[in-house]
């Protein structure tokens, strides 16, 4: 039988009742005593991160912090800023006490006007989100921010936002070209695909961010692997082509691109893609080939099993497959000019290129 210690019995019972709470109810709990917050951040359950989305309905933006837990996503709390209101000081939105409490979520009315005074209105945002940090015990400092329907670079100081999330539909518009450059910290970038049809296009504003998941990737990902300047990458539904990958080789070979230390792209079902030109170049290679253009690489076929090591965050974004970091079947190829190792996968649905440490 499992025992609990008397002493830790009172905290036990106040971990299962904030289980059983929605994040909004923990959040106006919170809120009625210092000693009630203590008592919950004391109990309260492991949130993996707490961010802001922001959207734009007619006439107003409405900034929802969430938390996340897995790849769950729960909403907290949500301030509401209308563009008619002419307020133009910071003002606490802890005094108001009109909040309207909707199914799973807080929202709390508009007390400052984002089109009259945006710092006050990033004063809030930040504020808020600061606030829901603390209650779930999670570092402020790594502000995730979400952009459903189109990006808002002016609802953040420069320099705050870590994680950004957003669609495809937005990726090369001016406001999102203005976030990038205003956002130098972000570390992760995750690009979710829309229902539109279109095409990522030749831009390529955000290959400096360290480590990028876009969604649907299509033709851009052979910019991107030809210009990342990141470490990692991560594609899905591409349109690769054998010329960029081989490009992609060349360009590591000759220390280009020597930041990169994994690239992960899927290629789309309903387009072919014609690998078997990567392959003759890997297998001419390792035949010393004096004609091949990988001439600053060795190349060898691996034959005892490794495993590559490895370590990024977009294991918290995406489920890999059983077997994706074996590399037992890989071609390994070595840089002559510091020896640095590299495994390549590849086949008709996938390119794999991993930097072993």
């Amino acid at each position: 039988m499992h025992r609990i210690l008397l002493q830790s019995f009172h905290d036990v019972v106040n971990q299962e009742i904030l289980r059983n709470m929605k994040p909004s109810e923990i959040f106006l709990t919170s809120m009625t005593s210092k000693k009630t917050k203590k008592l919950i951040k004391r109990n309260i359950y492991k949130v993996d991160e707490v961010g802001v989305k922001i959207s734009r309905p007619i006439y107003e933006i409405r900034a929802v912090v969430y938390i996340k837990i897995g790849r769950k996503i729960c909403y907290v709390v949500g301030l509401d800023f209308t563009e008619h209101q002419l307020l133009n000081q910071f003002v606490d939105w802890r005094v108001n006490n009109s909040y309207q409490f909707l199914e799973n979520i807080v929202v709390i009315p508009s007390i400052t006007a984002n089109d009259w005074n945006w710092p006050a209105t990033r004063r809030q945002i930040h504020s808020i989100h600061s606030y829901v940090c603390d209650v779930f015990n999670i570092d402020a400092s790594n502000l995730s921010v979400m952009f459903p329907s189109g990006t808002h670079p002016e609802c953040f100081d420069i320099g705050t936002v870590k994680k950004c999330t957003m669609t495809d539909a937005y990726l090369e518009n001016a406001s999102t070209i203005e976030l990038f450059d205003q956002q130098k910290n972000m570390n992760l970038l995750v690009v979710e695909s829309s229902r539109e049809i279109l095409d990522t296009g030749s831009k390529d504003y955000y290959r400096h961010i360290p480590t990028v998941i876009q969604r649907n990737a299509k033709s851009g990902a052979n910019l991107l692997l030809t210009r990342f300047q990141g470490q990692h990458g991560l594609l899905e539904n591409c349109f690769l082509n054998g010329f960029y990958v081989n490009v992609l080789m060349k360009m590591w070979s000759e220390n280009k691109i020597d930041n990169l230390v994994s690239m992960i792209a899927y290629q789309s079902v309903n387009r072919p893609f014609d690998y078997e030109k990567v392959v003759q170049v890997l297998e001419d290679r390792m035949g010393n080939s004096e004609g091949n253009f990988l001439k600053a690489l060795r190349v060898e076929k691996l034959s005892e099993k490794r495993i590559y090591p490895y370590e990024s965050i977009i294991t918290q974004e995406h489920q890999f497959e059983a077997g994706t970091f074996d590399c037992d079947a890989g071609y390994d190829v070595v840089r002559n000019s510091d020896g640095k190792h590299a495994t390549i996968k590849i086949s008709k649905d996938y390119f794999m290129f991993f930097v072993w440490p």
